[in-house]
């Protein structure tokens, strides 16, 4: 039996939300798993857990984070009583707090993840090196998020890269947005933070409009700086050019996905304020649709978009309006752009494969 612990788990959408719930559908495959993940809306985990039960078990605490966090150590305390467990594979160093010694003490092997922003907190930092120490095994989600566990000065025996899987979309119904209309079609698909670079792709926006009439930029997701967004969005008066879907499902993302040109996601370096990309998911959902991307040379972004094969990848922000314009006037660049970034995703970031990788980690315990 797996046990995985999670803090961030569907209904709940984001990419360690999606990292969690693939991971645990790929393992169940030939394991019993159980996800002892956290409840933030009973009526929409509800649904999601029933789309699922006959693939893994999902128990959910909810209520206030201090009985939230006990209660799940309590449910795995009775599996740890119950069963077998194989190992124990936690969303962040977060998850481990108040078990890891447990686990140590009943020798079930640890499986810690990491993604970027949970390593930045320096007042943490202590308490990060401790319990990743403790774990059997820490899996970084990019050469870059790796590079971060290592300054740390952790010296865990099994440092290991392993990047997130890409969903096919190939079951999914798709579903129509009626107001996307236009060519070229850009968009991001990400949270809504400064560091995505939303701000930076609307300035250009602003610039290229005239020499693209019909051009849209998709802003779909939500998060804190939807109102600074839509505030310049009114400044620059480009509401013909820019739709806000907020957060989509994957019925629309495929629609997305299937009418769009580039994706566009120049993230910055907010380290400062704890954020940084790690990784960058959405890159390879679009690379398997055909997508190219512009991302920009922050954090692991530079290990999702191959720069000058499947996307360009900038090294300063004002670089951004010259690799829209290049993309957007070069059909047959982004096409064969677009066509490496397919292949790239399909040979190396499939589910079967990524899961593999996990499982011979776990095998090797």
């Amino acid at each position: 039996m797996i046990v995985m612990l999670t803090q961030c788990f569907p209904s709940q959408v984001g990419g360690i939300e999606s990292l969690m719930s693939n991971l645990a559908l790929g393992l169940s495959k030939k394991n019993q798993v159980i996800v002892l993940a956290d409840s933030y809306n009973s009526i929409q985990d509800e649904k999601y857990d029933k789309k699922i039960e006959k693939n893994f078990s999902v128990r959910r605490t909810g209520g206030l984070k201090f009985f939230r966090r006990r209660n799940k150590i309590k449910e795995l305390k009775s599996l740890i009583l119950a069963g077998d467990i194989t190992c124990v594979i936690g969303d962040s160093w977060k998850s481990f707090e108040l078990c890891i010694d447990l686990l140590n003490k009943n020798q079930i092997p640890s499986i810690c993840l990491t993604h970027g922003n949970d390593l930045l907190r320096k007042n943490n930092k202590n308490k990060i090196v401790n319990i990743l120490n403790k774990c059997r095994a820490i899996i970084s989600n990019s050469d870059y998020t790796l590079s971060l566990v290592k300054e740390l000065g952790v010296v865990t025996t099994s440092l290991k890269k392993i990047y997130p899987g890409a969903s096919s979309f190939e079951d999914i119904k798709i579903k129509e947005i009626q107001s996307i209309k236009g060519y070229p079609i850009i968009f991001t698909l990400a949270r809504l933070e400064k560091r995505k670079g939303h701000i930076h792709v609307l300035k250009c926006i602003d610039k290229l409009r005239n020499e693209y009439n019909d051009l849209k930029y998709i802003i779909a997701g939500n998060g804190p700086e939807l109102k600074n967004l839509k505030q310049l969005v009114a400044k620059y008066e480009l509401n013909k050019h820019v739709i806000f879907l907020g957060n989509v499902d994957d019925s629309e993302k495929k629609f997305i996905f299937s009418i769009s040109d580039l994706m566009v996601m120049p993230t910055v370096d907010e380290k400062e304020n704890y954020s940084i990309e790690g990784f960058g998911i959405s890159y390879i959902e679009s690379a398997l649709h055909g997508i190219p991307a512009i991302a920009s040379n922050v954090g692991g972004t530079k290990e999702a978009v191959l720069h000058d094969k499947t996307g360009i990848i900038i090294d300063k922000i004002d670089q951004l309006e010259e690799a829209l314009r290049d993309l957007l006037s070069n059909k047959d660049k982004r096409l064969n752009f677009g066509k490496e970034a397919k292949k790239r995703a399909l040979n190396e970031f499939m589910w079967d494969k990524i899961t593999n990788e996990y499982m011979s980690l776990i095998k090797s315990f």
